[in-house]
């Protein structure tokens, strides 16, 4: 099949307005799976919390504590959480205008607490690219039988053709340069199409993840990307992600993609690069509700807030036990797999039971903490992979089946957890995010840890 040249065509626009600029504000780059790694970790853009966003790279050489956490047969007692509270009462009937993803977890409360109430404990669970077909299917699996909901921030070139690269330019570079996978051969999209579209249907979310993996390390990465030209990226997304039969030349036999584009409504960046004051226009043009790519600035987890009318939910950076038990002298580690990957063995192809050890254990800590304290939503975002012999996935699965069953916890996707945010009182919001961080390690000896 002869490449298919890229037709002009305006971004699909939205009526929201209304927003005003930010003035100076950068997104913090986190050691990603998106690209090799800069030497020195940082980007010219990057907010006050990057020098704490690079896990450590030194190769551990102990494994992993035993597990204590909620679930292990030798789990302490805990603290007794709050009062029961009507948190748990039976949710309010959805209403049919409502976006799917938005209503797909009905046993929520949705409704306005009291300051008096504690809030429920919500849990997004996320994954990056959406390349891998068979992790699909083993995501799709476990939150059915764990109850739970997840978000797959989607690459648009993983629904475009290998033999059609050129179709795609990212902003500032050649045509077919994207520094990633793409989408692999005809039969390959097409499964990708169909659990895309099975995903949506039983309730998950699908964001953005943009497209190609131009980060800060390359000669023109996103940190340098004015708002046209991620108008223009985004565009590039919205054409390949509704249409990839047409964009890849496929017959009628070939899926058509069932998610409406006015359902895409969150992003996390490639290489988690970009500046605010560029992007925030480009997102309300867009229709982009919500961002999930800054690092914390400081240890711990806190409630997501709005930035120039954008809710961010910022990738939490926690205490962890088994760092902790390794004598780290900062044993925090960003709560993403491929960060645990690094701060585990350096990135090699190893240690799978410890590195799954290691990213449990620390998202069982980080749940306790968060549960029995400030009750923030937890980020745990994560890739489809089979690194280090397949250690992360298998973790994340086990922390859903044992945090979604848990009283007084939802999990959830993000569009959810942003309608049941806009239902608060804005002084009891704004009175839980001014409450002390979670997961900081403070309360680990308390908690058993």
């Amino acid at each position: 099949m002869p490449h298919l040249a890229r037709p002009a065509r305006p971004v699909p626009g939205s009526s929201r307005t209304g927003r005003r600029l930010a003035l100076t504000t950068g997104l913090a780059l986190v050691l990603t799976a998106c690209s090799a790694p800069a030497e020195d970790g940082l980007t010219a853009v990057s907010s006050p919390a990057a020098s704490a966003t690079s896990a450590p790279t030194t190769a551990a050489s102990s494994p992993a504590a035993a597990s204590s956490g909620p679930g292990s047969s030798d789990a302490p007692a805990a603290p007794d959480p709050a009062p029961a509270t009507p948190s748990s009462s039976a949710a309010a009937a959805p209403s049919s205008d409502v976006p799917l993803t938005a209503r797909s977890q009905e046993e929520v409360p949705m409704r306005a607490f009291t300051a008096d109430e504690q809030p429920p404990q919500f849990i997004l669970y996320s994954f990056d690219g959406g390349y891998q077909n068979d992790r699909w299917d083993y995501v799709q699996d476990v939150a059915e039988e764990a109850d739970a909901k997840f978000t797959v921030f989607q690459s648009g070139i993983h629904l475009l053709a290998d033999e059609n690269r050129e179709y795609y330019q990212a902003p500032g570079n050649k045509p077919g340069y994207v520094n990633k996978e793409l989408g692999g051969d005809e039969a390959e999209i097409a499964a990708r199409v169909t659990n895309i579209n099975e995903a949506y249907a039983q309730g998950h979310e699908i964001g953005t993840h943009m497209n190609g993996h131009l980060c800060a390390t390359a000669d023109y990465g996103g940190d340098k990307w004015s708002t046209e030209e991620w108008l223009d990226e985004l565009g590039q997304f919205q054409d390949m992600f509704a249409d990839p039969r047409g964009v890849n030349g496929y017959g009628d036999d070939f899926p058509e993609m069932e998610v409406p584009l006015s359902a895409i409504q969150g992003t996390r960046l490639p290489c988690l690069d970009g500046t605010w004051k560029e992007l925030v226009p480009a997102f309300d043009e867009v229709g982009i509700e919500y961002d999930t790519s800054r690092g914390t600035g400081s240890v711990g987890v806190s409630w997501p807030y709005q930035d120039d009318g954008i809710w961010e939910f910022e990738m939490p950076i926690g205490y962890s036990p088994t760092l902790a038990d390794r004598g780290h002298d900062s044993p925090v580690v960003m709560a993403m797999d491929y960060n645990f990957w690094i701060s585990g063995n350096g990135g090699e192809e190893a240690d799978t039971a410890e590195l799954r050890q290691f990213q449990l254990d620390t998202y069982r800590y980080m749940y306790e903490s968060a549960y029995h304290g400030n009750r923030a939503p937890l980020v745990f975002p994560n890739h489809f992979n089979t690194w280090a012999g397949n250690a992360f996935n298998p973790a994340v699965a086990q922390s859903m089946r044992e945090f979604c069953a848990e009283a007084d916890t939802h999990c959830v996707t993000y569009q959810q957890l942003i309608d049941w945010l806009e239902l608060q009182d804005p002084a009891v919001l704004a009175a839980w995010q001014e409450r002390d961080a979670s997961a900081t390690g403070e309360d680990a000896a308390e908690l058993g840890w």
